[in-house]
């Protein structure tokens, strides 16, 4: 897919989950592109499919994002 950012466009290989209630992204993608982070003021908990908290998870986030197919 192609994400569009506010440097431009990227290819990336994603993983769409219909049952995902949140969107992210890896933080090796954000640093290879130079995305914008910012910090939460308190971080979100992020649970796995067994319900056990994701560390490192939810305590930044991204600009708006684009995400587009072809």
């Amino acid at each position: 897919m192609i994400l569009h950012t506010k440097k431009g466009r990227h290819k990336v290989e994603v993983l769409l989950d219909t049952g995902c209630s949140i969107p992210l992204i890896n933080q090796q993608t954000v640093e290879k592109l130079g995305i914008p982070v910012k910090g939460h003021k308190n971080p979100r908990v992020v649970e796995n499919f067994t319900g056990e908290t994701v560390k490192g998870a939810g305590q930044y986030y991204t600009e708006q994002l684009r995400l587009q197919h072809r």
